[in-house]
């Protein structure tokens, strides 16, 4: 991986809410979780579905140059595991117990490549996008690429 010089600011942003929310006291707001995302100078797209004046959102999406993020709060009351199933445009979210959410996404993912993590609460999911080159009708999958 290249070494990006803005690694060591990143982690250090990192250090510093980490020693932030650690020192909050536990009557006043619960910060669950946070992602930081960098990228190119310009912001990356940004999709929150709670926009969307007929679903309620228990999720949070954000697209980056190469993968999309999912993240959720998981229901700890809920009976069975979360999990995230990766599909090749979609994604199927699992927060606890029966209920599953279909995530549908602008582009395919490489599944293979792509995984999520459950830890204190929240489910972090990392769907990163298949390479493509272009075919002239579209997109076709990048033979070199993974």
């Amino acid at each position: 991986m290249v070494n990006n010089p803005y690694d060591e600011m990143i982690r250090n942003i990192a250090k510093i809410m980490e020693r932030l929310l650690n020192n909050l006291p536990l009557d006043d707001h619960r910060v669950i979780g946070f992602t930081i995302v960098t990228g190119p100078g310009d912001a990356p797209p940004y999709s929150d579905p709670a926009d969307e004046e007929e679903v309620e959102s228990d999720f949070e999406i954000i697209e980056g140059e190469d993968c999309f993020y999912i993240t959720a709060v998981v229901d700890a009351r809920a009976p069975g595991a979360p999990f995230v199933t990766f599909q090749e445009d979609s994604v199927i979210l699992c927060t606890g117990g029966d209920k599953e959410t279909i995530i549908e996404l602008d582009c395919e993912i490489d599944i293979s490549h792509s995984f999520y993590n459950v830890q204190h609460g929240v489910i972090d999911a990392v769907c990163r996008k298949k390479k493509c080159i272009s075919d002239g009708d579209g997109c076709a999958p990048d033979p070199g690429g993974r």
